[in-house]
């Protein structure tokens, strides 16, 4: 064999970033001048140094070749034992190449980067928060994953706790931060916090964190509401105003309607008179249009003879010329007070509607008004109920708005018969 070679150690430590160093005694067994090359072999080739990498040797001659060992500080170069061989190629003699192995362990070391995203979130009720860790040594590492607040208003809940670190791969894990108390409106609170990574034979990671909490109630929530009782209350004033427009008088409740009798038979003068100028009387309420007797009751024990008639209208609109008139005539030898009228709007019909004594204006109504709120009528009580002689007339007039249909309101009046 042209050569020999001799490892003088076989195992070598070496730390990351550091270097370690070995040697060969390489000898030329040949009887020729021989020139060598070396070469390593194996994964820690990338990162080893060879001093001389040739050598040219005489006869029996020997040289030390040093190998320095120096593994990167990085996850690529994993911590471990890493072989290699140490290849001693003759010149003269290519078949005459010997090998030489050995073992480099790198030691171990750990270090790990974090980060958090965002860094300040902003929520009603839960801040989620996403760490992420990036295992930048050379051997895979557990970690706890925390958090700290100092002031104690927050509480935490880490998705996952506890996580293992492969080499050269980043880790996400999820930090929400809840708050202890809620509030219904104002700024946001800035509550700040630590998230901690404890990381072993090393130094804790902290990294700053902070949750602005919001109210519960949005302030636009606020300025909506704020605005829709501006407008409740400009409603609420016009309607007011329009209401205070009508000129209708509306006093007491409505009078009660005399139960059904039959006319009795007085005695005197005065019982004649009413007995001879009243028509048959019948019982409850009859139906009159145009000139039609009211049906009176005249019960004993010396009441009042009061009398009820009706006038139907059926007004069309937009028909110029003021209102159309509806009436009823009083007919000879009877003279009334009237008490009041029952209003109906069936049909919900919008206008007008006035109560006349001849040309006098007893009072006027809203047709809209009558079927306020679900009512289906309207008493109406004059303050100075007029007194109607023979031939006289009681008048609906009736203003129709009503975009095609004719108005039809009613009205039922209660009236005392005067002597």
């Amino acid at each position: 064999m042209a050569v020999s070679a001799l490892l003088r150690t076989s195992a070598v430590v070496v730390a990351p970033g550091g270097a370690a160093r070995c040697h060969v005694l390489i000898r030329n067994n040949s009887a020729v001048v021989d020139q060598f090359v070396f070469t390593v072999r194996g994964a820690p080739a990338d990162w080893t140094e060879i001093k001389p990498a040739v050598a040219n040797l005489m006869p029996r001659q020997e040289v030390s070749v040093e190998l320095t060992f120096r593994p990167p500080r990085s996850h690529e170069v994993p911590a471990g034992e890493h072989p290699f061989a140490l290849r001693i190629a003759s010149r003269e003699d290519p078949a005459g190449s010997v090998v030489q192995e050995g073992v480099v362990t790198v030691e171990p070391f750990t270090e790990v980067a974090a980060g958090v995203v965002p860094e300040t979130s902003t929520a009603r009720r839960i801040g989620r928060h996403t760490l992420a860790l990036d295992n930048l040594g050379n051997h895979p590492v557990k970690v706890e994953v925390g958090a700290v607040d100092k002031d104690e208003r927050l509480t935490f809940r880490h998705k996952p706790a506890r996580l293992e670190l492969p080499l050269g791969h980043t880790t996400f894990a999820r930090v929400d931060a809840r708050p202890r108390k809620y509030f219904w409106k104002g700024e946001n609170v800035p509550l700040p916090f630590k998230i901690v990574v404890a990381v072993p034979d090393a130094q804790e990671i902290e990294l700053d964190a902070r949750l602005d909490q919001k109210a519960l109630i949005p302030r636009r929530v606020f300025w909506l509401v704020s605005i829709l009782f501006g407008l409740l209350m400009v409603l609420v004033i016009i309607v007011t105003l329009l209401l205070r427009q009508q000129p209708v008088s509306i006093a007491g409740p409505s009078p009660e309607r005399p139960s059904s009798s039959a006319v009795t038979t007085t005695t005197g003068s005065a019982a004649s008179t009413t007995a001879s100028s009243a028509p048959s009387s019948a019982p409850g309420t009859s139906r009159v249009a145009g000139g039609g007797g009211p049906s009176v009751s005249a019960p004993t024990g010396g009441r009042a003879v009061t009398g009820r008639f009706r006038i139907e209208t059926r007004a069309y609109p937009n028909v110029g010329g003021g209102p159309q008139l509806f009436s009823y005539v009083v007919p000879a030898g009877v003279r009334y007070r009237v008490l009041s009228v029952v209003l109906r709007n069936p049909a919900a019909d919008t206008g007008q509607l006035q109560i006349r004594h001849g040309s006098s204006v007893v009072g006027t109504v809203d047709l809209a008004v009558i079927n306020r709120d679900g009512n289906d009528e309207l008493t109406f009580v004059p303050d100075d109920p007029p007194l109607v002689g023979p031939g006289e007339r009681i008048t609906l007039a009736v203003v129709c708005t009503n975009r095609r249909d004719p108005c039809t309101p009613t009205g039922d009046f209660t009236a005392a018969l005067v002597r």
